[in-house]
């Protein structure tokens, strides 16, 4: 059996992109997308399939919808970046008073 793939056209010095999806965004679309497909089937189980259908298709829109609106944001890494820059501290603490500090004359 031969071994079919997807051509991922990528020029020099630019990033990855798929479907509008830049780079690690496309990796998380394929591992949530699965992730909503299996819990689509144990919810057929438990509510009628057309049911399960409508809410996995419309979960799995959301979750495009969403990882295309961070790539297009902020970029192949930028989200990784803006959740350790929220991560910063607003202010540093300083223990004693800047009057008690010495002076550095040069």
């Amino acid at each position: 059996m031969e071994d079919k793939f997807i051509l991922i056209r990528k020029g020099l010095q630019k990033e990855v992109l798929f479907l509008g999806l830049k780079a690690r965004y496309i990796n998380h679309c394929i591992y949530i997308g699965l992730g909503v497909l299996s819990l689509g089937f144990i919810l057929s189980m438990v509510i009628p399939t057309f049911m399960a259908l409508l809410v996995t298709a419309c979960t799995l829109l959301a979750m495009f919808a969403i990882l295309l609106f961070h790539s297009r944001t902020y970029g192949a890494r930028g989200f990784i970046k803006k959740m350790a820059d929220a991560s910063r501290p607003d202010k540093i603490k300083i223990s004693r008073p800047y009057k008690n500090m010495p002076l550095w004359k040069g």
